[in-house]
C-alpha cells in the first residue's frame, strides 16, 4: 500500500490536471529523482529496481537489459556494479553541442542527462547511481519516456553484501574493467547512422534470456 501511495504521489506531481508535455525537462527529471523512489518490482543478484506498468523485458544478459513500453519504444539498461563496488566517480562535462546536457544530483547520488535531437526524434542517454539507460524515441513519446527513465533510475538499489561476494571473489577478473558508464557516447558522426544500432535486437528474436531472474511484480 505504501508503494502505491508513493507512486501515485509521483504521478500527481508530474501530471495532475496538466499534460506532462507541458513540463520542462528539468522539472520532470528533478522532481522524480529527488523522490528517491522506494518502489521495486524486479530483483537481480545484488540490485533491484522498478519498471513502470506496461513495460516488459525483451532481453536480459548479465547486467544489460532491453525493455519496451506499451508503444514499443525500446530502453537499453546497464547496471555498473563494478563502479558501484569500487565507488568510482567521474565528473560529467556539459556538452554544449547537443540538445540538452546537464549533470543530475540527488542527495548523495549523481549522474547526467544528455539528449540529442534530430528532426522529430530524440536520443536520450541518462546515468544515475551507477545505472545507465538509453532510448531513441519519437517526439510525441519524448516526455513520457523521460519521466519513465527518471523513475527507473531513482529506484535502483544495491545490496552491498551481495556485491562484495560477487566482485570480492572475482576481483582479478574485474580488475581490467573499463569504467565508461560516466562517459556519454560520441555522436560526432552521422546521427541517423549512429542510432541504427539501437534496432539490432529486431533480428535477434531467439536470443538467450535470463528468464529465471526476470520476474516483474505488478504493484
Amino acid at each position: 500500500m505504501k508503494k502505491l501511495v508513493v507512486l501515485l504521489s509521483i504521478m500527481v506531481v508530474l501530471t495532475g490536471c496538466v499534460n506532462i508535455n507541458n513540463y520542462s525537462i528539468d522539472n520532470i527529471v528533478n522532481r522524480i529523482i529527488k523522490k528517491d523512489s522506494k518502489l521495486k518490482n524486479v530483483n537481480f543478484e545484488g540490485y533491484s529496481y522498478y519498471i513502470p506498468k506496461g513495460y516488459k523485458f525483451l532481453q536480459k544478459k548479465q547486467y544489460n537489459a532491453i525493455i519496451s513500453d506499451k508503444d514499443n519504444n525500446k530502453f537499453y539498461l546497464y547496471v555498473d556494479i563494478v563502479s558501484k563496488y569500487h565507488n568510482i566517480k567521474k565528473k560529467y562535462k556539459v556538452n554544449n553541442d547537443v540538445y540538452y546536457s546537464k549533470s543530475i544530483k540527488g542527495k548523495d547520488k549523481y549522474g547526467y542527462l544528455e539528449i540529442t535531437k534530430s528532426k522529430n526524434k530524440y536520443f536520450i542517454e541518462a546515468m544515475y547511481n551507477y545505472m545507465k539507460i538509453e532510448a531513441y524515441v519519437d517526439e510525441k513519446d519524448f516526455k513520457n519516456a523521460l519521466s519513465d527513465i527518471s523513475l527507473i533510475l531513482s529506484s535502483i538499489k544495491y545490496n552491498d553484501k551481495i556485491l562484495d561476494t560477487i566482485i570480492g571473489e572475482n576481483k582479478f577478473s574485474y580488475k581490467e574493467e573499463i569504467y565508461n558508464i560516466f562517459d556519454a557516447k560520441d555522436k560526432s558522426g552521422n546521427f541517423l547512422d549512429y542510432v541504427k544500432e539501437y534496432d539490432y535486437d529486431k533480428d535477434k528474436e531467439g536470443q538467450e534470456k535470463d528468464e529465471d531472474q526476470i520476474k516483474v511484480d505488478e504493484e
